[in-house]
């Protein structure tokens, strides 16, 4: 929607595609960092192959670290080898050697080599760790990530938490057909995006009016840009989407606000969102 009104003259149909593409990319951010283990893992492998050619000493946690069950599980893991096996994923070769020797001298494998617990379930614990460590809150990743993908810095965070879900949900008795998440959890999931953006523009006169009602306190002028279009597609939300509860919906655009508007926007936000779905459903025109 930002896009959307930005851009001036935009139509619905390009706003549609600019979604489209924000979501597919995010569905390859989702690969491309669990990718990033398996080129670890690889790397690792590389290492030790280097040192055993030139008799240098390896170490027992480098060979721990490249005998991890779940790492070789995701390397084998058929969806995934499946989505990049036409990609060139040189470009994060060096990014992959600066991690693993971030994580060859972490405290987390060397935890876990004191620990002298080598099963299935450690080594799935210890890649949630590194990946919380190493990857997570990387600030140089996500430099890396934004110039590969300029979609991708605003979805990391999110994508961090699908990430170490799959990791958690990993049964070594799946193999290499172990599922990874979906794009979208059912048919209905892929067309809400679409559905709101549609919604949340079409009902931008009411909803701006509505707004100015209500903004006693302040001129509607002057009011964040964002903070509006959140409060917009919010309207959108309650009055196209009746499954969802108001609570829902108010709850989830107020934490949406936090990251995308000012500090002081989210009180303004849920306030606004509040005397809104009170007075729709007070009008008969809500029924959640």
């Amino acid at each position: 929607m930002y896009a959307y009104y930005q851009n001036g003259d935009s139509k619905l149909a390009s706003a549609e595609r600019e979604l489209s593409e924000s979501v597919n990319s995010a569905y390859s951010l989702y690969h491309t960092l669990l990718y990033l283990l398996v080129a670890l893992r690889r790397y690792s492998l590389k290492q030790i192959t280097r040192k055993q050619k030139m008799n240098d000493r390896v170490s027992r946690k480098e060979l721990l670290f490249a005998e991890n069950r779940l790492l070789s599980q995701l390397e084998t893991n058929e969806s995934l080898a499946s989505y990049f096996a036409e990609e060139d994923m040189s470009w994060m070769s060096d990014t992959v050697k600066a991690l693993y020797e971030q994580v060859i001298s972490g405290e987390e494998l060397e935890e876990y080599y004191q620990e002298d617990v080598f099963d299935y379930e450690a080594d799935k614990l210890l890649c949630r760790k590194i990946y919380k460590k190493y990857i997570e809150n990387n600030d140089e990743l996500d430099e890396v990530l934004e110039q590969e993908n300029i979609y991708w810095n605003g979805d990391k965070n999110l994508i961090d938490s699908f990430v170490l879900k799959t990791i958690k949900s990993f049964e070594e008795s799946n193999g290499a057909e172990q599922p990874l998440l979906q794009a979208y959890k059912d048919p209905e999931s892929s067309t809400f995006g679409n559905e709101l953006l549609k919604n949340g523009i079409d009902m931008e006169e009411r909803c701006r009016a509505i707004i100015s009602q209500h903004c006693n306190r302040w001129d509607p002028s002057r009011l964040a840009f964002m903070d509006v279009l959140i409060i917009q597609a919010a309207f959108a939300e309650m009055m196209s989407f009746p499954a969802i509860p108001l609570k829902v919906t108010i709850n989830e655009y107020v934490e949406m606000t936090k990251y995308l508007s000012t500090p002081g926007s989210a009180s303004f936000v849920n306030g606004m969102l509040d005397t809104i779905s009170k007075e729709l459903v007070r009008n008969g025109e809500l029924n959640k």
